[in-house]
């Protein structure tokens, strides 16, 4: 039995662990673990929910429009807020800009620099 630990694990935003036992060339338990406490929870408690998304969206540098849209999502949910449809379409735009922002990003500034 070998046990392998990967820590950190690096060009992701935050702080990663890894650790798996590997018997018989198999691995036959993983764990992974966040070792890194942003503490949004104790900065956003008391505030008007409303502002949350200002500073959720920091929570990452690059998947920024993500985090505020997830945030904005959350409190209109616990509102039982319904956007209009054109509202729907803008944020469907939105999403799908980021998406391909964040994986050029990913690509040119996260992974091919291993390469």
């Amino acid at each position: 039995m070998a046990r392998v630990v990967v820590d950190p694990i690096t060009r992701i935003e935050g702080h990663l662990r890894i650790e798996a036992v590997v018997e018989n060339g198999r691995i036959t338990e993983a764990y992974s673990s966040g070792t890194m406490v942003r503490g949004f929870e104790k900065i956003l408690k008391g505030r008007d929910p409303r502002d949350a998304w200002a500073f959720t969206e920091r929570a990452c540098g690059v998947c920024t429009t993500v985090h505020a849209l997830a945030s904005v999502r959350t409190v209109e949910d616990a509102l039982r807020f319904s956007v209009p449809k054109n509202a729907e379409l803008i944020r469907n735009l939105m999403f799908g800009t980021q998406f391909c922002q964040d994986h050029v990003v990913h690509f040119y500034h996260l992974h091919a620099l291993d390469w």
